[in-house]
């Protein structure tokens, strides 16, 4: 390429700005996790800026998402404020890309945000960038690829669930990963894979997080020997566009990966020799060599890094404005002396041989130091420094750069009270709390005493942000920290551990009685009124748990999960009491626990099937339609309930991707009833409110389903409870009519048990209404029993509604149905769930009706 040059021939200096690319991601602090993969997927981008005006406040990279905890519609729907890396780490477009790659050294990242001289987002440069743009303006001398390649590399077997490689790529802070386990017979490119932190995130925006590594690997891996030279690696990389190459030793073993990160490590060295190419092997070369020193004066000079250049006897030849800036010495005060003027004292002789031992030993040193300024001032800085030898080998100079960090140190006694403390309240937070935990059990184990821990939740605090807003809510957890810290007393260890939770330890309560008795006292204090800065008054309850040691458990972690689960169990029994831990709590959760996981590996071991039980007309008798049941058997033959399996289900999260299984396999059956001549066959299938509210909408995940079985949505009907308009009743409204927009019929379920209100149900966009089987078992009470019935089989009439009576047990149940103008039966008296083909065969018996 051709450079630009200033009019005397000479090539400007490279800036960062030049680098960044023109265009960046960005979104705002609130915008949903979910859509910010989303977001990144669709540009194939290894990172989002998170801005408020215009000004970066934090950032979300591939290698961020690796932490995620998991992969539910509720941490998708999270903003990316709770996710996002902070403070972002900024660079000057005017900086050079060596000062980039020095600072990305300096704070461990991998990418620097690029500002203007206000502080604006401009864009972002990446090792990717550095590695383009300034590596190949670098040469790697004689280092080959076993000196670059990454010695912690993942290895893992093709079978490892992504969930399980992402968590371990973070727990071991590498990019990428070896996957193994591939057939031998296969080409030996195919035998190995390679998954990368760019494939988490495609896999990530597409809710497939639950895939195996072989099925998300890139094959075939591009191979290099360790033994290749490092520039030519570097152009190999260039030429094929990889980011990634898998290494081989002389026997064919796979033995690491070369990634752009380990070569930005070469590129940094190359800098400094670069910076300090003062001598050669003889005296001609050492002029031109300080000739080169010259030239290189408006990158030096410029460098927001301190540099100082040195001869073989130590003594400095050269120093930058940053030198002078950070150390207020002038280039006369120190040209000629020894950087000892800089000492400060705080290391010893040790210290400095142990330094110089290694500078000797390897050529190089880098770590922590403490100077002194001119002023007299102790300051810290990032110091490393490189010798330079001619073509003999001998030391001709040494190029130091260094960075002043004494604002970091300056702010370690800062950086330590907010790791331990809660900004809001001034309590200690979970993580001192445990700590402090720790020390109290080691002292009631040696004193042989007992030792209570009490966990609080705010009953339904979020009703208190939504209605008054964030600022009172915080003044009102204020002022519960306040009467806890009053009600318990001075001996009392207490923690914010949570938005609304708190918890205590009650080192002077000897007895479960008096724990009761001092938890019931609290809660009647925060039980009182809270005032506000407006004189408004807001009541409060709470819940808390209480576990004792030794009794409860033993140690910190499982003695503070007895008290959660105590506190757990208070409010499942109605809030505003006290839990006390028993052992069948913990049965209870260890039970709920196991069906969890069970759960998790129904659908991959083929556990889960569909029943269908068939809807006939109340007028001919003839079958109509049916509506799609999900059943589960496990491997070992046991039935699981849809009662037992659906809540939890829906409390882990994992409703979505199960509801998404059901609508996909009915409209297969479908598709084969079709093809059977079933052409008039409707198919009713339930939906979960967490389907509608979750990341992904629910129209368009249906419609995709549609157009991609070819079934007719005419045939298909959606069926919902009452309980999905309790949130917001327009919004569901219009998620409904988006459905009735693709052609499908929705079918109001359970009509009658939830809220029923006429004046809403006039309006809203649904076709059949479903008769709760409570009201036609009522049925059997005589004319009483028939009343409520028959209301709702009118109302539906009137409303232009069809109307389906469920759990119909006996004839005098469908007598008076039918006499009551009931369109649909559905129940064990004429048909119980039953096969696909028992379908198949009814369906024969009995024509279907349109």
């Amino acid at each position: 390429m051709i450079r630009p040059t200033s009019t005397d021939g000479r090539p400007f200096s490279l800036t960062v700005g030049a680098l960044s690319p023109g265009t960046v991601l960005s979104c705002g602090p609130q915008t949903a996790l979910g859509d910010a993969i989303a977001k990144m997927r669709h540009a194939n981008s290894s990172s989002i800026i998170v801005v408020v005006d215009n000004k970066p406040v934090g950032i979300i990279t591939e290698h961020d998402l690796l932490s995620l905890p998991d992969t539910t519609p509720t941490t998708f729907s999270e903003p990316v404020s709770v996710r996002m890396s902070e403070p972002v780490h900024t660079i000057s477009i005017h900086a050079t890309p060596q000062s980039a790659i020095v600072r990305m050294r300096d704070r461990g990242v991998r990418h620097l945000v690029t500002i203007d001289s206000e502080g604006c987002l401009v864009g972002i440069i990446s090792q990717t960038d550095l590695i383009r743009h300034v590596g190949d303006k670098k040469t790697f001398m004689a280092n080959d690829v076993a000196d670059a390649v990454r010695q912690s590399t993942i290895f893992a077997h093709k079978d490892i669930r992504v969930w399980e490689l992402r968590q371990r790529m973070h727990l071991e802070k590498c990019d990428s990963a070896v996957i193994t386990g591939f057939t031998d017979d296969q080409p030996i490119e195919l035998q190995t894979g390679i998954v990368t932190e760019r494939d988490i995130l495609r896999h990530l925006a597409d809710e497939h997080d639950n895939l195996t590594a072989g099925e998300i690997a890139t094959r075939p891996v591009t191979f290099i020997r360790q033994d290749v030279n490092l520039d030519d690696a570097r152009s190999m990389m260039m030429r094929g566009n990889f980011r990634h190459l898998v290494v081989h030793n002389h026997n064919g073993e796979t033995i690491g990966v070369l990634s752009f990160a380990d070569l930005l490590e070469f590129i940094e060295q190359d800098y400094l020799l670069h910076l300090s190419s003062l001598a050669s092997d003889s005296s001609n070369e050492l002029t031109k060599a300080r000739q080169s020193l010259a030239l290189a004066n408006k990158l030096i000079e410029n460098s927001p890094d301190c540099v100082m250049i040195c001869n073989a006897k130590a003594e400095i030849e050269a120093v930058n404005p940053a030198f002078t800036r950070v150390t207020g010495y002038l280039a006369e005060e120190v040209i000629g002396k020894t950087p000892a003027i800089l000492k400060s004292g705080r290391q010893g002789k040790d210290f400095y041989d142990q330094l110089w031992a290694d500078l000797t030993r390897t050529g190089k040193w880098e770590g922590e130091i403490w100077n002194r300024r001119k002023s007299g001032e102790v300051y810290a800085e990032w110091l490393s420094i490189m010798a330079v030898r001619d073509g003999d080998g001998n030391v001709t100079h040494y190029a130091s750069i260094f960075t002043d960090i004494s604002g970091r140190e300056k702010n370690r006694e800062d950086v330590l009270r907010i790791a331990f403390t809660d900004e809001l309240t001034g309590l200690a937070n979970r993580r001192r709390f445990s700590e402090l935990l720790s020390l109290h059990i080691g002292r009631a184990r040696r004193a042989g005493c007992p030792l209570t821990v009490a966990i609080l939740d705010i009953d339904n605090f979020q009703r208190v942000n939504s209605a008054l807003g964030h600022n009172t809510g915080d003044d009102v957890l204020v002022e519960v920290s306040r009467r806890v810290i009053k009600e318990l007393g001075q001996d009392a260890v207490i923690a914010r551990v949570g938005a609304d939770e708190f918890a205590a330890i009650l080192p002077h309560v000897k007895t479960e009685k008096e724990a009761f008795e001092t938890a019931q006292k609290l809660l009647a204090r925060l039980g009182e009124a809270h005032m506000t800065r407006k004189g408004e008054d807001v009541y409060l309850s709470a819940s808390i748990g209480l576990a004792s040691f030794p009794e409860d458990a033993n140690d910190t972690s499982n003695i503070i999960r007895c008290a959660e689960l105590a506190m757990t169990q208070a409010k499942e029994q109605g809030r505003n009491r006290v839990g006390l831990y028993s052992v069948n709590l913990h049965s209870q959760k260890g039970a709920d626990l196991a069906l969890e996981t069970a759960l998790r590996r129904a659908i991959d071991n083929q556990e889960l099937h569909l029943v269908y039980q068939p809807q006939f007309s109340a007028l001919t008798g003839e079958i109509a339609g049916v509506e799609a049941l999900l059943r589960w058997t496990t491997a070992d033959g046991k039935v699981i309930p849809p009662s037992t399996f659906i809540p939890i289900a829906e409390e882990m999260g994992v409703i979505g991707e199960l509801g998404r299984w059901v609508i996909r396999t009915a409209c297969d059956q479908l598709v084969t009833w079709r093809q059977d001549g079933l052409y008039n066959l409707r198919l009713a299938v339930n939906v979960s409110v967490q389907q509608f509210y979750g990341s992904m909408d629910f129209a368009e995940q249906l419609r995709a389903i549609i157009v991609d079985k070819g079934v007719a949505a005419d045939r298909l009907e959606i069926e919902v409870t009452e309980s999905l308009f309790m949130r917001n009743i327009d919004d569901m409204c219009a998620k409904l009519q988006r459905l009735r927009d693709l052609g499908v019929r929705i079918a109001l379920d359970d009509f009658g048990t939830g809220f029923s209100s006429l004046s809403y149900l006039r309006t809203l966009p649904f076709d059949v209404i479903k008769l709760d089987r409570s009201f036609v078992c009522d049925i059997d009470d005589g004319p009483e029993g028939e009343t409520v019935a028959i209301t709702i089989i009118n109302m539906a009439r009137n409303l232009g509604k069809i109307c389906i009576a469920e759990g119909v047990e006996n004839q005098h149940q469908l007598d008076v149905l039918r006499h009551a103008g009931c369109d649909l039966i559905q129940g064990y008296f004429l048909g119980h769930p039953m096969s696909a083909s028992d379908i198949t065969n009814l369906s024969k018996t009995t024509p279907l009706t349109a």
